[in-house]
């Protein structure tokens, strides 16, 4: 493998999604051929801002202080937009048309943030942070091939964000994707922390009754959905300190979510949840379900808002790692 500065691997990145990009407008080929662009460009962003977010930017805030929070908390924001329109493409009750008018948007924000990153943090990094670079750059290498796990033909979404979601040997047709995000006055590591304690989820989100933590990486829950008592068990399939965590069900109706954390300021952070859920043959209306889905994500939401700024602190914390856990 050529070793790659951080700031190196970055252009490479932003060049290797351009790219894509421009193949997707040349394209006349199929709709599953277009589609399967899409998914390349998705994972090629969802890697590049885990790469940057987890080491190239802690460096950058590190080293240049003021400036450089105020450059990084803009380039988040920026990749909390990217993520949202992520999610968009993947909702597969998406027309064509919209799809590629959100395919559209998605790049447009991207060569916007591209164009900063290429116009000041980066020259700032290479000015400040000097031989420094090329030990991030090899951690960003490690990382990315880790992160890497879609073949080339972008039919395989292990990996991704929506592969953390979907990773069962379940059909996942039918499943509905539900995202909805809250800003809360409280640092990242803060909000994170909170989230490792499953067996506190009940004190913030409604309907849960109880939740086990069999292990690190297994659960048991029991649940009212839609005045239906359920109960399944689940594995936390990834866990990133202060990125994000991801979930499972091993067992019961086919559920998942993942949730992720972006600094937006010191005490300010925006968590963003995305659920997927399958009705149950025809006893769950698929389209009563959905809704009573996202508006209970909704107001789990603001109920953890409301827990962890009137506490100011989590209850506890697990700061390990986990990385596509099995069952």
């Amino acid at each position: 493998m050529m070793a790659l500065t951080a700031t190196e691997m970055i252009r490479n990145d932003h060049k290797t999604v351009e790219r894509l990009y421009q193949q997707y407008q040349n394209g006349n080929g199929q709709a599953q051929q277009q589609h399967a662009l899409i998914e390349k460009i998705c994972h090629e962003l969802e890697v590049h801002a885990q790469l940057e977010e987890s080491i190239f930017y802690p460096a950058i805030q590190a080293k240049l202080g003021s400036k450089g929070k105020s450059l990084v908390g803009e380039a988040v924001k920026e990749h909390g937009e990217m993520k949202r329109l992520i999610s968009q493409l993947r909702d597969h009750s998406m027309d064509e048309t919209d799809c590629d008018n959100t395919v559209h948007k998605l790049m447009q924000g991207v060569q916007h943030h591209v164009k900063e990153e290429e116009s000041e943090m980066l020259p700032q990094a290479e000015q400040h942070l000097g031989g420094e670079l090329d030990r991030l750059g090899m951690q960003m290498q490690e990382k990315k091939q880790k992160l890497s796990s879609v073949p080339p033909n972008g039919q395989s979404k292990k990996g991704t964000l929506a592969g953390r979601m979907t990773a069962t040997d379940k059909d996942t047709s039918e499943a509905s994707r539900i995202e909805q995000s809250i800003d809360v006055d409280v640092p990242v590591r803060t909000a994170y922390n909170q989230w490792t304690q499953f067996e506190e989820f009940p004190r913030f989100m409604g309907g849960i009754e109880k939740v086990s933590q069999l292990d690190d990486t297994h659960l048991h829950w029991q649940a009212t959905i839609g005045g239906t008592t359920k109960e399944w068990d689940a594995v936390i399939t990834e866990q990133t300190p202060d990125q994000c965590i991801a979930w499972t069900n091993t067992t019961g109706t086919r559920n998942a979510g993942v949730v992720t954390f972006h600094r937006l300021a010191d005490n300010k952070t925006r968590v963003m949840l995305q659920v997927e859920y399958e009705p149950e043959g025809l006893v769950e209306n698929v389209g009563d379900m959905i809704g009573v889905v996202s508006t209970r994500v909704r107001t789990d939401l603001k109920r953890f808002k409301e827990f962890i700024e009137s506490r100011g602190r989590e209850t506890g914390a697990w700061r390990g790692e986990i990385t596509h856990a099995h069952d």
